[in-house]
């Protein structure tokens, strides 16, 4: 299950403060958007380097603190369309992400995909387009962030003990539902300075289902179909023509079998700094 957790932890990705009186310039938004110009206005160059500071609250494992290099690489043209690479290196811990934004008219996206490798009886891939902004931001504009559903096909094993095996049959993941919105303008401060940004708030909804059994029968009775709740918030705060100053998220998800419910709650920090 823990596994599991990790697959749908992943899709809850992207994400005190004085109020400001006078909102940040939003920059227009041409009656003609390109992906050039989408890209200048959330901050995003070619080349171009951010140090964020980055800590995770688990309810289960603690807390982590790490410091994440996120550099953008060149950009590459597909007709309308910029993909622009970009490399995270949590520099404590080693971990190195190698992810793509994409650029469409006046909209920024990216996709969240997901391969079950577990190859029982062969890999399932989840893809979910998640658009992160559109310009021009306004003070209480909102759009749908993600949404979806897919059948799966899979088996996960987790060896319980020497003799016992849990098997995890993966049926199906659903986005219920997702919402984003800009909330309002603020001064907000992190270790790189102080900023006046939007603040846009993202909820997300999702359910997974599977059904647990135990191989050798006998070993441990567990058996039945089940499910697992992903509830998950964003925060994020961006300044046009910089880009993401500070997000704060939450996650919740909840395991529900018949031998009951455990529920983990997972906070996220990340600063520009």
């Amino acid at each position: 299950m823990k596994r599991l957790f990790l697959i749908l932890l992943a899709l809850s990705v992207v994400a005190g403060c004085r109020r400001s009186t006078t909102p940040p310039s939003d920059g227009g938004g041409g009656p003609v958007p390109n992906p050039e110009s989408t890209a200048v206005y959330f901050g995003i160059k070619t080349d171009s380097a951010f140090v964020y500071f980055d800590s995770t609250q688990s309810s289960s494992s603690g807390t982590s603190i790490d410091t994440v290099l996120t550099i953008f690489h060149s950009y590459i043209s597909s007709g309308g369309e910029l993909r622009v690479p970009h490399t995270d290196t949590f520099l404590i811990s080693g971990r190195v992400f190698k992810d793509t934004i994409y650029i469409k008219g006046d909209t920024l996206y990216q996709y969240y995909t997901l391969v079950l490798d577990t190859t029982n009886p062969s890999p399932d891939t989840i893809r979910l387009k998640y658009i992160i902004g559109i310009k021009p931001l306004t003070i209480g504009y909102s759009w749908t962030p993600i949404s979806g559903r897919q059948s799966l096909n899979d088996t996960i094993k987790i060896p319980l003990t020497e003799t016992c095996t849990l098997l995890v049959r993966l049926d199906s993941f659903r986005i219920d539902s997702s919402r984003a919105q800009v909330l309002d303008s603020l001064n907000v401060d992190v270790p790189g300075g102080s900023f006046s940004v939007f603040r846009i708030a993202y909820s997300r909804h999702a359910k997974g289902f599977y059904n647990l059994s135990t191989r050798p029968v006998g070993c441990f009775p567990i058996s039945g179909d089940t499910n697992a709740t992903l509830d998950s918030w964003d925060t994020l705060h961006i300044k046009p023509y910089f880009g993401i100053v500070l997000i704060t998220g939450k996650d919740s998800t909840q395991f529900n079998t018949n031998m009951g419910s455990q529920f983990e709650i997972l906070r996220r920090y990340r600063a520009f700094v």
